[in-house]
This record gives structure tokens, C-alpha cells and sequence, in this order.
């Protein structure tokens, strides 16, 4: 009977929606909040920045020192009607990726709302983050300075219906089922679709997510497999996990992940030959992503803390097509350290000193293709700082 409800519930908003009713309020008694203040419980808004001095050097030399806002966001979120949920968060500083073609629904990371249907079932529906494995990935952005170009790459959100079963105080396993690009099938991709790939009919993307909590909660498991269509006939296949241990001032992850796309998603591989005069770039299809993550942070003390986090990713073709042959295109390194200070204990407020290298090594496949090895240093000062508006 409450999932009968819950249906009833999320279909009511969408008429509300296509509606295009004006505001929330009831006319017929004054002009009345429909939603009144009264049923809202543990309300709380948010904004959060991160800017920094940042200095790049690479193969062609020193090339710029500038200021950066890495991001600007803010967001809602809270509980009302004892059983259900919202969260909302914009960001105003995010660039739309290939396929995100509506820049205002682009900028929207959450507008979901949740259902506690029972103490061990729950839903959300509307746009939310992807229920992926792997620290990096699901961890707050106030945690990461430098992503790997795996998760980089990914558009991160999505629009649909998440359901989770929690079978006991220490694990979940969730169903999730959103809306895999907010763009076109042309737009997605670096070089828009193979002639040979009709547009998709069905862009949707499926994940099942199993976490679990060991060791008295000191060891936190997380896997999840993902599949949905691209375009025409191809599919894109995701695995990723993540292994988190904590104790004490510790705390260290690795993360292994992997993707195969049909048409070439993240575009790396798509990126790399050098095209001459005359001849058209095109997009790389069965597209094969590696990518593995080991971080190590240790709290000295309740106003420092410093890590170290090294990565290893790597990019092939499964199968030949176009002028890619099968086999292994890149080899990518990375080493990170960051020295983090927080003034106050009760803030989440922290200036960093942050570096990082990386280093792309071609393989001759790239080679033959125009490709050339390419690394970068980057060194930042910066401020990370989550206001609690209310």
C-alpha cells in the first residue's frame, strides 16, 4: 500500500509540473502555502567554495600563474513529513560536459526527493548523483583536490528513480535507474556519433550498488556494476569499486574501476591522433578505461592533516575501427601531496597546499596516430570553506 502512495505521490508532482502551475499555493484560501513551514524538520542550506593560486607547468614550459574558483555551489536539503527527504544543489561554476546541452539543468547536481517507506526500504526520484562505487567518486568534492581523468570525465548525475534495501544496520544494496545524457547523441561525443551508429532510443543507465560496513565500521566496501545504451546497438558497461579504512587519525582507500564503452564516452582515446589537413576526426568505438586510486591521509593533529595519493589509469580499443587499431593507447601516472590546515575545530573551513604531477605515456599504437607523450606539475594555495547558511 505505501508504494501504491508513493507512485500516487511522484505522479501528482509531475502533473504539477506540466501543469506549469505558478507557485505553491492555494488560491481558493488566500494565497496559503500548500507545504506549510510546519512539516519542515532539520532544514539546513549550504554554500560551499573552493578557489586557489594555481601555477601549471608542462612538456612546453612554465605556463601560467592565475587565480581559480574551482567551484561555487550551494544547497538545500533537510526532512519534512517525518518520512520523506529532499536535497538540492546548484552549481554555478560547472562547465557542461559533451552531451549536456540544457547549461541550466547542467548546473543542477541534486533535485530529488526521498521516500523512508519502511526502517529498511527507501526511494529517491529526481536528478541525484550516480550510485557508483569507489571513494573518489561518491566522497564530497571538499575531500578531493584533483580527480583522475575516470571520474573527471563521467557526467556524474542523472535524472531518475533510486531504490535502497537496507538489510541491516551495516550494508545497503541499491537499484538505480537514470537518465544516462541530458544532451543529444551528436553532442555527447568528442566527434559526434560514428556514421555507422544510429541515435539512441533508450539512453537510460542501470546500477546495482552493494556497500557494507566491517570491522566494527573501521573497513567500508563498496561495488557497484553499471550497463545501459549509448547509441544504436552499443552498450556502456561501468565496474567500480571502493575499499575505505579507517582507525584512529588514518584514513586510506583504493579504488579499482573500469569501463567499457561502446562509442568512446570520455574521449580520451578520440583525443590522440592528429588529424591532416583534408581528413575528418572521428570517434573511437569499444573503448576499454582502467583506472586504479590508493590515498593515504593522516590527521596529526585537530588542525593539520596531510596525504599523499598516486594513480594509475590507462586506455585501449577492444576492437578495430576507423583508423584504431585494437590494443593499448595510453599509460597515465599521477602523484598528489596536500598539506591542509583548519583554524577552527568547529569549522569546516581549510586553507591547502596542494601538487601534483602526471605524466601520459603513448604507446606506439598513439604514435602511429600523430600522438605525443605529454605530462603536467601543478601546485595550488587555496581555501575550501562550507558556510552554513542556516
Amino acid at each position: 500500500m505505501r508504494v501504491i502512495l508513493f507512485l500516487l505521490f511522484f505522479w501528482g508532482i509531475s502533473l504539477g509540473i506540466s501543469a506549469q502551475s505558478p507557485s505553491l499555493v492555494d488560491s481558493a484560501r488566500g494565497a496559503k502555502p500548500l507545504l506549510k513551514p510546519s512539516f519542515l524538520k532539520d532544514s539546513q542550506m549550504n554554500l560551499m567554495l573552493n578557489t586557489s593560486f594555481t601555477s601549471d607547468t608542462d612538456g612546453n614550459g612554465f605556463q601560467k600563474l592565475y587565480g581559480k574558483m574551482n567551484y561555487l555551489k550551494w544547497e538545500m536539503k533537510g526532512t519534512f513529513c517525518e518520512d520523506f527527504f529532499y536535497h538540492y544543489r546548484q552549481s554555478m561554476t560547472k562547465d557542461a560536459l559533451r552531451g549536456e546541452a540544457d547549461r541550466v539543468s547542467v548546473s543542477v547536481d541534486y533535485a530529488n526527493i526521498g521516500w523512508n517507506v519502511t526502517p529498511k526500504f527507501s526511494l529517491v526520484a529526481g536528478k541525484q548523483l550516480l550510485a557508483l562505487g569507489g571513494y573518489e567518486f561518491w566522497v564530497s568534492g571538499y575531500k578531493v583536490q584533483e580527480f583522475s581523468e575516470f571520474n573527471d570525465l563521467m557526467n556524474n548525475y542523472g535524472t531518475g528513480i533510486t531504490f535502497v534495501y537496507r538489510p541491516d544496520a551495516v550494508q545497503s544494496i541499491s537499484l538505480q535507474v537514470v537518465g544516462s545524457k541530458t544532451g543529444s547523441d551528436d553532442e555527447t561525443f568528442l566527434y559526434g556519433l560514428p556514421r555507422d551508429i544510429k541515435p539512441s532510443k533508450f539512453p537510460l543507465l542501470a546500477t546495482l550498488n552493494w556497500e557494507r560496513y566491517c570491522m566494527n565500521r573501521e573497513l567500508n566496501l563498496r561495488y557497484s556494476v553499471s550497463a545501459g545504451q549509448q547509441a544504436g546497438k552499443t552498450v556502456l558497461f561501468y565496474f567500480t569499486s571502493g575499499h575505505v579504512f579507517r582507525r584512529n587519525n588514518w584514513l586510506a582507500y583504493w579504488d579499482v574501476n573500469m569501463s567499457f564503452e561502446g562509442v568512446d564516452h570520455k574521449g580520451l582515446i578520440s583525443s590522440l591522433p592528429v588529424f591532416g589537413e583534408g581528413t575528418s576526426p572521428v570517434t573511437a568505438q569499444n573503448a576499454v578505461y582502467f583506472t586504479t586510486i590508493a590515498n593515504v591521509d593522516y590527521r596529526v593533529s585537530d588542525f593539520w592533516n596531510v596525504y599523499v595519493k598516486s594513480g594509475y589509469e590507462l586506455g585501449g580499443v577492444t576492437s578495430g575501427n576507423a583508423c584504431f587499431r585494437r590494443g593499448t593507447y595510453f599509460h597515465e601516472w599521477q602523484i598528489q601531496a596536500c598539506v591542509e590546515y583548519y583554524p577552527k575545530r568547529d569549522l569546516d573551513l581549510k586553507f591547502y597546499a596542494h601538487c601534483l604531477y602526471k605524466n601520459r605515456n603513448l604507446t606506439t599504437l598513439s604514435a602511429s596516430l600523430g600522438g605525443k607523450d605529454t605530462w603536467l606539475q601543478r601546485v595550488a594555495l587555496g581555501v575550501v570553506y562550507a558556510i552554513p547558511v542556516f
